[in-house]
């Protein structure tokens, strides 16, 4: 049986190019390796098994104390709020000369310019749509980024390349990077939690606070208005005590076939997401009751 061969498949088993192709990547190793003496490369961070989210220094003084992210999937689009292209309106109705071709979401169709017009707002003479005129009016508290560019504009690979920086799955989420390099200062909640809309989560799922290739114990922490976290108290039908000598029973266990097996990383992150789930049971009740809120 024959199979057809792509013309890039085919490149490779040409030997001249194949030394080539390795003579590269050879190269690129032996630079990270002098890279890594001459401690130019970022140190990788010292994490322990059984307190992943243990704080660690950063590499410069950290100006931000927290983060929040809010991500409106499939949102209004930038053309019609934020981003001003005189070109677009003066190439209105006319096709799109040149550019890469969409085929995705079938052929492209001619240029379109924005239904709402831009004019400047605040001091900074910043151009925003009318679309958003109470937004606009605080322009000049926002730092704009034009130059972030997307490698997708379908919801899914785009929501993927939002929160990891690639389209494709299995990738570790922005805060799961975060929470890699830097832990938390509080041991006793989640590194990062996720508020997901209550109507669904995006396209891309979990993916948008997911793990990818780095342990688990590094993902986000779903909460929801109900139930801040699904599953974190026990039923009613079990008793405070016996709740609690089953996971000492548990710790138990772990803890001598940990000693059976050390090197055993996966352990050591199981049994402190242990811990931490009971932690949480006495500490997530308080913090998401915002009936305490002055």
């Amino acid at each position: 049986m024959t199979h057809d061969v792509s013309s890039h498949a085919r490149s490779l088993l040409n030997r001249r190019n194949f030394l080539g192709q390795s003579a590269t990547g050879l190269g690129a190793i032996a630079l990270t390796s002098l890279l890594s003496k001459q401690g130019l490369l970022a140190d990788q961070p010292a994490i322990n098994p059984a307190r992943p989210h243990a704080a660690r220094p950063p590499h410069y003084p950290a100006k931000a104390k927290n983060v929040l992210v809010i991500f409106c999937a499939g949102a209004c689009s930038q053309l019609e709020t934020w981003d001003y292209k005189p070109e677009l309106i003066k190439h209105d109705g006319k096709p799109l000369k040149n550019g890469p071709p969409v085929t995705f979401q079938g052929p492209a169709g001619n240029l379109a310019r924005p239904q709402y017009e831009f004019r400047p707002y605040g001091q900074t003479g910043k151009m925003c749509s009318d679309m958003v005129p109470h937004l606009a009016s605080m322009a000049d508290d926002y730092a704009f980024i034009h130059s972030l560019t997307s490698k997708s504009n379908t919801h899914g690979p785009a929501e993927n390349f939002i929160s990891t920086g690639f389209t494709l799955d299995g990738f570790p989420s922005m805060g799961a990077w975060i929470t890699y390099a830097l832990g938390s200062e509080n041991e006793n909640l989640p590194a990062f939690v996720a508020i997901p809309d209550p109507r669904g989560i995006p396209q891309s799922s979990v993916n948008n606070w997911g793990p990818g290739f780095l342990p688990a114990v590094f993902q986000g922490t779903a909460f929801n208005s109900k139930q801040p976290i699904q599953n974190l108290q026990p039923p009613k039908s079990i008793a405070n005590k016996t709740d609690v000598a089953a996971r000492d029973l548990l710790k138990l266990l772990n803890d001598q076939h940990l000693k059976r097996n050390p090197e055993d990383t996966n352990l050591s992150a199981r049994i402190a997401s242990y811990e931490l789930a009971a932690r949480m049971q006495l500490s997530v009740p308080e913090i998401s009751d915002l009936s305490t809120e002055p």
